[in-house]
């Protein structure tokens, strides 16, 4: 009786475990299908992500401020830092833990040194941002997953790799409409522009 018991829990514990694993297979699948349907392709794309997150790392093991104030955005290994922070200090300090990671070709520092940020303000960049993703994924002529967006402050920061100048500037003139936008970033590059 007692063996049947102790089999039922193993039973029981390998099930859970693996129903986890297939939500993990899953999620994995799905990431690489959007991985290589980006003009990064896949590889890029994993490095990418590798890249940030050890820059992520770097930030939580030196200050907590740095990742609740810093968003990273990495596209073929060019570092793009947005956000806000308390000190110049820290903002320096984010730049010399971004290049300090293996891969990282460039670092783009565009951290704003500010106090305290309202509620409103943080709302209106929220909803610019979420306005841009809505218009790139309804725009059938851009392939929205080749981009990342950040607003700071009205301020929209856009970064990745667009199939040719036409996207590229549809994109921005998606982000130059925004009610909330002061003004744009533009980091994009052509998927056929020259890289190392």
């Amino acid at each position: 009786m007692l063996n049947k018991i102790f089999s039922a829990i193993i039973f029981f514990i390998i099930a859970t475990q693996l129903s986890g694993c297939a939500g993990a297979i899953i999620g994995a699948g799905a990431a690489a299908i959007g991985a290589s349907s980006t003009e990064k392709g896949f590889a890029t794309s994993i490095t990418d992500t590798s890249i940030s997150l050890k820059i992520r790392d770097k930030f939580i093991q030196t200050d907590i401020n740095l990742v609740e104030g810093i968003s990273i955005q990495v596209d073929d290994g060019n570092v793009l830092l947005v956000g806000r922070i308390e000190t110049q200090e820290l903002k320096f300090e984010a730049s010399k833990l971004a290049w300090e990671v293996r891969g990282v070709r460039s670092v783009i520092n565009n951290v704003e040194i500010s106090d305290k940020v309202s509620l409103k303000e943080r709302a209106k960049d929220a909803t610019a941002g979420a306005n841009l993703r809505r218009l790139l994924i309804t725009d059938m002529n851009v392939n929205s997953l080749n981009y990342s967006i950040e607003v700071v402050g009205g301020v929209v920061y856009i970064t990745g790799i667009a199939k040719d100048a036409a996207e590229r500037d549809r994109v921005i003139q998606h982000a130059k409409n925004l009610s909330y936008a002061d003004k744009v970033e533009d980091y994009v590059i052509l998927q056929d522009d020259p890289r190392e």
